[in-house]
């Protein structure tokens, strides 16, 4: 039962997941490279202002971080800065 289970998690898991799109922990701009755990500084100092912000929130409303969304060379590159850090890299194509 439980492989069944299983199978069925992984199978709806699968569904889920967009064509294009990956999420990773680095994402490369010429010879540089943005890094999971890089500062929103370097970020922003890398990849310019981003093109859209969207607030995160808790099931609270509390802040807990931003999205920054960028077009680059026809992706669309979503940055997570959680306590003034890369937390997390999402790249689609468009």
């Amino acid at each position: 039962m439980r492989k069944v289970l299983l199978l069925a998690a992984c199978m709806l898991a699968s569904l889920s997941v967009s064509p294009g799109a990956q999420a990773g922990d680095t994402f490369r701009v010429g010879s540089r490279v943005l890094t999971m755990g890089d500062s929103a500084v370097f970020t922003r100092s890398l990849l310019g202002e981003p093109q859209y912000k969207e607030p995160i929130e808790d099931h609270y409303g509390a802040w807990r971080g931003e999205r920054w969304q960028y077009d680059i060379d026809g992706r669309m590159v979503t940055v997570t800065i959680v306590s003034g850090k890369v937390g997390d890299i999402q790249i689609a194509q468009r």
